[in-house]
């Protein structure tokens, strides 16, 4: 198990959004809130095909259900958390999508 901080957005754009906390635990993200009770859990088994910008460490998913996640992690520029932390759960999360066979696009 492994935790770091994101954010959490309401789509592509970098701005906005609420922090959290990430905790990768093998395929299941759980995302809690830093405040007004929020979370989100995501299955990287229910992802469809997924994209990774590393200059602002924006993940986004595409889920089998046709929903969409993005998050924010560790990038170059803007990003949630540029400590070692963010970008170990960014390769942590690239090589469970490697390893359930997910497409993923990248910048």
């Amino acid at each position: 198990m492994h935790t770091s901080s994101v954010k959490v957005l309401r789509g592509p754009i970098t701005f906005g959004g609420w922090r959290a906390q990430l905790t990768v635990n093998g395929d299941l993200l759980t995302i809690e809130g830093d405040g007004a009770g929020r979370s989100l859990v995501v299955s990287l088994a229910e992802v469809k095909r997924a994209s990774f910008n590393s200059s602002n460490g924006l993940w986004s998913f595409r889920l089998k259900d046709g929903r969409r996640v993005w998050i924010q992690s560790a990038g170059g520029l803007l990003s949630a958390d540029r400590t070692a932390a963010g970008h170990e759960t960014n390769e942590r999360i690239a090589d469970r999508l490697a390893a359930l066979q997910v497409r993923v696009f990248g910048l």
